[in-house]
């Protein structure tokens, strides 16, 4: 049964509307004045209000501002003595969904009230599609609607009840630690700790003594992990983990590979680069490479995603409005084009910390291109050509590509190798043959 909210001064008119629209089967509240209608809104669930246009232009408006704050998906019906086109437009400018002008004839107002229904309920079914698209695309806090997304979702679920070490590989700023959080909340429903370390900190003998970490809630604390309880320890930038401590790492992970007494341990390594390539260094051990690439997840570059971007930037902007008092942020179809064009190097982190600085910036709640900043614009369809002259030896010519391939792979070997069509020593040999580790 619809709740309608009636505001009338008229007690003729009021009463005459209450007895339809009740005889029709409806809930419906009489008011007579603004001040007894907005402690109706406040108190009821009101889905339609039909009110006096008079009573709103006595009133500034303000009622109908109430009403769409207190319900949003509330829906007016305005009605007076003429039908004004001018003053008609103006109402609807303001949130009146119809008008009607005397006389108020019964045909009349429920035929308005059956076209108010139909907008209800289509309000309804939008929300409840949005609803299912979120929970479609967006899983454990993490936002994708791409292929690898998907992908990644589903590996999420798989890894998070075995008792393997897990590596996640990706660049900076792709959200290794918020899928690290993922498998740990699938695997602790309990809510079990999760404990961060940075693996740049690490000094030699560190696992085996007090260590620094950081826990839910709480910005360091320091023990040993063989005091930790159960949950998960997450070793960020696994790569940097100075040579001396791995062979204690290894021992650390042999000691947890199986659930102790009553103390479950999960063990999340990330990594930034290959750690193929860091083996090939000579600075990162092979049996620790294997041990840690057996499970391993692979995080999209927000440039291999693109198709995700237009849903990151609607729930970015929801989390800016919370911060700011701009509300309803939105940005024009323009501006989207050109955010989709560019190459986003830092990945989420950037794209979320662009958004921040537009939103500032802009005068406007709705972000225009001449808000998107220089180095966006004038970055976007670099890097996609390369300056090879006519006359040039082949070793110039494949130096520069190389050179190019790194640097539009932001300096992963691994995958520069793949796409260059060689293996990934003979890349390493070629940066030392061109000295591009120096440039």
């Amino acid at each position: 049964m619809r709740k309608i909210l009636i505001v009338e001064e008229d007690i003729l008119i009021r009463e005459r509307l209450s007895n339809l629209l009740r005889d029709e089967g409806y809930y419906v509240i009489a008011v007579k004045d603004r001040s007894v209608a907005i402690n109706c809104l406040e108190r009821e669930s009101i889905e339609i209000m039909i009110i006096a246009e008079k009573i709103i232009q006595e009133n500034g408006f303000e009622l109908l501002s109430v009403a769409k704050q207190r319900w949003s998906n509330i829906v007016i019906i305005a009605f007076g003595e003429n039908e004004n086109a001018y003053r008609v437009r103006g109402l609807l400018t303001k949130g009146i969904y119809e008008y009607l002008s005397q006389p108020l004839t019964p045909s009349r107002v429920l035929s308005s009230i059956k076209r108010t229904e139909e907008r209800i309920t289509l309000l309804e079914e939008n929300k409840d599609l949005k609803r299912r698209i979120d929970y479609r695309y967006s899983f454990a806090g993490i936002t994708g609607v791409s292929e690898k997304m998907q992908k990644v979702f589903s590996l999420i679920l798989q890894v998070s009840q075995i008792k393997r070490p897990i590596l996640l590989l990706g660049e900076s700023g792709t959200g290794k630690e918020m899928i690290a959080r993922a498998i740990h909340k699938y695997a602790f429903p309990d809510e079990e700790g999760f404990y961060k370390i940075l693996c740049s900190n690490l000094l030699s003998g560190a696992l085996k003594g007090k260590i620094f970490y950081h826990d839910v809630g709480i910005s360091s604390k320091r023990d040993t992990l063989d005091q930790l309880p159960s949950g998960t320890i997450y070793f960020e930038d696994i790569h940097l983990l100075p040579y001396p401590l791995q062979t204690e790492f290894i021992d650390f992970l042999e000691e947890n590979r199986f659930s102790r007494g009553d103390k479950d341990l999960h063990i999340i390594t990330s990594t930034e680069i290959p750690l193929e390539e860091e083996v090939a260094k000579g600075i990162f051990r092979n049996d620790l490479f294997y041990f840690l690439n057996a499970v391993k997840i692979e995080v999209p570059s927000l440039q291999e995603r693109k198709e995700d971007i237009p849903f990151l930037i609607d729930v970015f902007l929801k989390e800016i409005e919370e911060g700011t008092n701009k509300k309803t942020i939105k940005i024009s179809k323009e501006a989207l084009n050109l955010l989709l064009e560019y190459h986003w190097p830092g990945n989420i982190t950037e794209l979320k910390n662009t958004l921040e600085g537009m939103v500032i910036l802009s005068e406007s709640e709705l972000i225009l291109p001449e808000d998107i900043p220089v180095h966006i614009k004038s970055g976007i369809g670099t890097g996609r050509s390369l300056q090879i002259e006519v006359g040039m030896s082949l070793e110039q010519a494949e130096k520069i590509l190389i050179w190019e391939t790194l640097k539009a792979n932001r300096f992963n070997k691994s995958k520069s190798a793949q796409i260059l069509g060689i293996g990934l020593r003979t890349l390493y040999r070629k940066i030392e043959q061109y000295n591009l580790d120096k440039q």
